[in-house]
């Protein structure tokens, strides 16, 4: 982790200072500058070939953070190796850092370098949502699978961010804010799953639906919410992605591939899981944990049947105004 985040941290921080001295020539008054609206009022005047380093320099270090294919096998690891609670924060804080930085500052400050590198970028996210959900198939630990979903659903954020349309980056926006949740709540499970069995590997957790009916039950939700199926927030945000990848390419109609086997790994999993007969006696969870785990639940379920007060009073319209603003500027 620490190498990977240090090494991507590294190549960013070379495009910033590579900015800083670029931005900061006699040509622009006012001196060198880090603040934002400065750059963004500098950076078009900027030559395409120094906009185009600056922008791969700093896809490279917020790509670590999200993470994409091939940047990402920090992550498996370092979710497997913490604990549970600490994977909730991973999940929900740290890789969403990754995407809040590709959108604010590639796709905004650098449009005209996006009309160049989005196929690449759009490219990565769609190898990503479908690697991701590939390697999940073969996983045997329950908390590596979840993980490995992280990097699927992340590879989301990438298609619809560099799609540049309002139906795609609003999609990334909601997609980070339902897998914080979705995920999150998996991870929780995971780690009450291994309190009580002793174990995450997913051969060895038979009959839990027997054992921990009550668990096994919002396992099951969550993990719908994580297979965006109709009624939760995931399914929105993923259509939304995947609308906006169409309406620039029917190309990317491969993306469906992806939720196809995201529902095979899980459905995989809870059939393992929860279809089994039951070895050992009752266990089930405490109900401060499940309350715990319901109030991850509520919100995809409210957000999934009703999502105006969050998409449409908050996300789409600031979606808007970007796009609006990166059309101005040449990336589409």
């Amino acid at each position: 982790f620490l190498i990977f985040t240090y090494s991507g941290s590294a190549v960013m921080l070379f495009g910033f200072l590579a900015l800083y001295a670029w931005t900061g020539t006699s040509a622009y008054p006012g001196g060198p500058s880090f603040d934002y609206d400065v750059l963004a009022a500098r950076i078009p005047n900027l030559a395409l070939p120094l906009q185009l380093v600056v922008a791969i320099t700093t896809f490279v270090g917020f790509a670590v953070k999200l993470p994409i294919f091939p940047l990402h096998t920090w992550l498996p690891d370092a979710h497997v190796e913490a604990p549970a609670p600490v994977s909730v924060l991973l999940a929900g804080l740290l890789l969403k850092m990754g995407g809040y930085g590709l959108i604010r500052y590639n796709l905004l400050l650098f449009p005209k370098a996006v009309s160049v590198l989005w196929p690449y970028f759009t490219t990565i996210g769609l190898i990503t949502m479908i690697y991701g959900a590939s390697v999940a198939l073969v996983a045997k630990d329950i908390k590596r699978m979840i993980a490995l979903t992280s990097v699927n659903h992340m590879g989301y954020v990438l298609l619809g961010a560099f799609t540049a349309t309002v139906a795609g980056v609003s999609g990334a926006v909601f997609q980070m804010f339902s897998h914080g949740l979705a995920v999150g709540m998996l991870f929780l499970m995971s780690g009450y799953i291994h309190d009580h069995t002793g174990t995450r590997n997913i051969d060895e957790l038979k009959g839990l639906r027997g054992k921990m009916p009550q668990t096994v039950t919002l396992l099951f939700l969550a993990s719908m919410a994580a297979m965006a199926v109709p009624g939760f927030a995931n399914f929105i945000s993923e259509y939304l992605v995947i609308q906006g990848a169409l309406s620039v390419s029917y190309l990317f109609a491969i993306a469906i591939v992806a939720p196809a086997l995201t529902v095979g790994y899980f459905l995989w999993m809870l059939r393992r899981v929860a279809m089994t007969p039951p070895e050992g006696p009752k266990n089930e969870l405490h109900l401060h944990s499940i309350l715990i785990l319901v109030a991850f639940l509520v919100p995809l379920l409210i957000f999934g049947v009703y999502p105006p007060p969050i998409l449409g009073s908050v996300i789409t319209p600031t979606v808007e105004k970007w796009v609006g603003t990166i059309v101005a500027l040449g990336a589409r």
